[in-house]
C-alpha cells in the first residue's frame, strides 16, 4: 500500500477475481435460475410425505397393482401415468405429455397392436390438480402448513380442455358415470370440493350442476381429478379413500387392472430458452469459453503492462542534494573528474586553516600538528587521478574533521 493506492496489489487482484466470479454467477443464475429452482426445489408431490403430497397413494399403487417397469421413458409406459403438477407447472408441458400418449395410443390402434396378454394398450393419463399452497414448518422435519388455496385461474390452464372452475358442496357430489361401474364413493372432506365444467369434460364423479370432480376429457383416455383431497396423504388415512382410489384406477384401465405409475418429469422440466442458455450450452459453449479465456489473458497482459501514472520529471531537480547531483553529472560529462582532487584539497586546506590555525597561513604540516594524518590525506587528494581515488581520500578527510571537531 502507498499514497497513490489505498489497497495492496494482492487485495486488488482478489477483489477483481471475486467480482468477476460473482458477475458470472449472476449471469448464469439469470439464465438457468428456473431450471435450478426446479431441480433443487421441493420434492415432487408424489414423493412428499406431508398432508398435501401423494406418497401414501404411490406406495399403495406400487404394493397392490405395480406397473410393468422397463427402461423406457415413463411417459412411454402403457400403464396409467399419474401427473401431479404444481402451481408453477407450465400448461404446455402437460399438454405435450398428454398429446404424446394420445398419439402413441392412436398409432397402436391404427396398427391393431395388442399387449402380450391380449388387451390393446390405451396409454391412459390421470392428472391430479393441486389445491393447496403450503409452507414448511421450521424445525419440524417435513411437516407443512396450509397458507391458502391455489388460484383457480391457474388451475383452469392446467386442464387440457376448456373448463370453468367450480367449488361444490360435499352434499351435492357423487358418482355420476354409468360407463364406469367399478368406481366407488370417496369419503368426501368437510370443506368444499373443487370441480370443473366444460363441453369437453365428462363427469365421472360430479355434482348436481354437472361439474366434474373426476372428469374425462372428451373421448380420450385423459382424466382429470380436480380435487386432490380425495387421494392425498391426509385422505389415504381413511380406508374408504384407499379402496376408492384403487377402484378409480381399475375403472380407468380395467383391461390391465389399473396399473399406474407417477410421473416426475414435470418437476424437472427444462426452462425457457434465452440468450444466456444459448451462450453456455453446446454448440456455442466452446466459443463462450474461448472469449472468456481471451478476456482473462487480456486482463493479465494489461495488468503487467500498465501501472500507476508517471509524473513528469523536472528538468532540474529541486534541493541541495539534487543541485550537487547535477554538478557531478555535468563534471562527468565534461571529463573534469580527474581535476576534482587538487581543487577539493585547496578548498579544504583554506577552510580548515581558518578554523584551526587562528589566522595563520594555510599549511598541511601545521594541521598535522593539530591532529596527525592531515598531510597524508592532502597528498592523496592532490595525487588522485581517478574518481574512486578522490572519493576515498575525501571520505578519510571527513573522518579527520569529525575527530578534530572542525
Amino acid at each position: 500500500m502507498n499514497q497513490s493506492s489505498p489497497f495492496a496489489a494482492r487485495t486488488v487482484v482478489i477483489l477483481v477475481i471475486g467480482g468477476a466470479l460473482l458477475l458470472l454467477a449472476s449471469i448464469l443464475m439469470s439464465g438457468f435460475g428456473d431450471e435450478i429452482a426446479r431441480a433443487t426445489g421441493e420434492a415432487p408431490a408424489a414423493d412428499r410425505k406431508d398432508g398435501a403430497g401423494y406418497h401414501a397413494f404411490q406406495r399403495l399403487v406400487e404394493a397392490v397393482q405395480p406397473p410393468d417397469y422397463n427402461d423406457v421413458d415413463p411417459r412411454e409406459n402403457a400403464a396409467i401415468l399419474i401427473l401431479t403438477p404444481t402451481e408453477a407447472t407450465r400448461p404446455a408441458d402437460i399438454k405435450a405429455i398428454v398429446d404424446k400418449r394420445i398419439a402413441m395410443a392412436s398409432a397402436l390402434s391404427d396398427g391393431d397392436a395388442e399387449d402380450e396378454d391380449g388387451p390393446p394398450l390405451r396409454y391412459p393419463t390421470l392428472i391430479i390438480l393441486p389445491k393447496w399452497q403450503v409452507e414448511k414448518l421450521p424445525l419440524q422435519g417435513g411437516r407443512v402448513q396450509r397458507t391458502g388455496e391455489v388460484d383457480g385461474t391457474k388451475l383452469q390452464q392446467l386442464v387440457p380442455a376448456e373448463a370453468d372452475w367450480h367449488v361444490e358442496d360435499r352434499s351435492d357430489v357423487g358418482l355420476v358415470a354409468d360407463d364406469y361401474p367399478a368406481l366407488r364413493s370417496f369419503a368426501l372432506p368437510d370443506r368444499g370440493l373443487n370441480a370443473m365444467a366444460g363441453d369437453a369434460i365428462t363427469p365421472l364423479i360430479g355434482a348436481r350442476d354437472g361439474a366434474a370432480v373426476l372428469g374425462q376429457i372428451g373421448s380420450s383416455d385423459t382424466f382429470v381429478l380436480a380435487d386432490p383431497d380425495l387421494v392425498n396423504n391426509r385422505a389415504m388415512a381413511d380406508q374408504r379413500n384407499a379402496k376408492a382410489a384403487l377402484a378409480m384406477l381399475r375403472a380407468i384401465d380395467p383391461e390391465h387392472d389399473g396399473r399406474a405409475l407417477f410421473d416426475r418429469s414435470l418437476h424437472y422440466t427444462r426452462g425457457d430458452r434465452n440468450l444466456v442458455k444459448l451462450l453456455f450450452l453446446p454448440p456455442f459453449l466452446g466459443v463462450t469459453l474461448a472469449l472468456i479465456a481471451a478476456a482473462v489473458l487480456a486482463g493479465i497482459a494489461a495488468a503487467g503492462r500498465f501501472g500507476p501514472p508517471l509524473r513528469e520529471k523536472r528538468a532540474v531537480a529541486a534541493g541541495k542534494r539534487a543541485l550537487i547531483d547535477n554538478i557531478v553529472a555535468l563534471t562527468r560529462l565534461a571529463g573534469r573528474t580527474p581535476l576534482v582532487g587538487p581543487r577539493y584539497a585547496d578548498m579544504m586546506l583554506e577552510l580548515l586553516s581558518r578554523r584551526l590555525l587562528m589566522g595563520a597561513a594555510p599549511s598541511a604540516e601545521r594541521l598535522d600538528r593539530v591532529h596527525p594524518g592531515y598531510s597524508d590525506i592532502d597528498r592523496r587528494l592532490r595525487d588522485a587521478r581517478t574518481e574512486g581515488e578522490a572519493l576515498a581520500a575525501a571520505k578519510d578527510l571527513t573522518a579527520w574533521k569529525k575527530e578534530t571537531g572542525a
